[in-house]
């Protein structure tokens, strides 16, 4: 098992706050997988969209988090995957009194 790598979330959250923490990075596929604390009253990104030259899924493992994307907001709460294709202008906001624990994938260029 050398070769396998295990994170415990629970020993990773605070790193996990204000940006999102990566957890493994790939250039063959080009991959991202992290983990992200959105707090309370929080906006990512704070002002405006963004957008990612790949397609991103996230699992949102608690709290309840506000996604609009293309101008439709849409509430997500624990035990649901989100999956924004590639190039869709997107953001999330946490508008509860709990933060927001996600694991997301990005597969392709963030």
């Amino acid at each position: 098992m050398s070769d396998v790598t295990v994170h415990r979330l629970e020993e990773i959250w605070n790193e996990s706050r204000d940006d999102p923490f990566a957890l493994f990075e790939s250039d063959d596929p080009n991959a991202e997988v992290g983990s992200y604390v959105i707090e309370s009253d929080e906006r990512v990104p704070e002002t405006g969209t963004t957008s990612h030259a790949g397609d991103e899924i996230s699992v949102i493992l608690s709290g309840e988090i506000d996604l609009v994307a293309e101008g439709e907001r849409t509430t997500v709460g624990p035990e649901s995957v989100t999956i924004i294709p590639s190039g869709i202008e997107h953001y999330s906001e946490n508008t509860t009194d709990e933060p927001v624990r996600l694991v997301y994938v990005v597969l392709g260029d963030l």
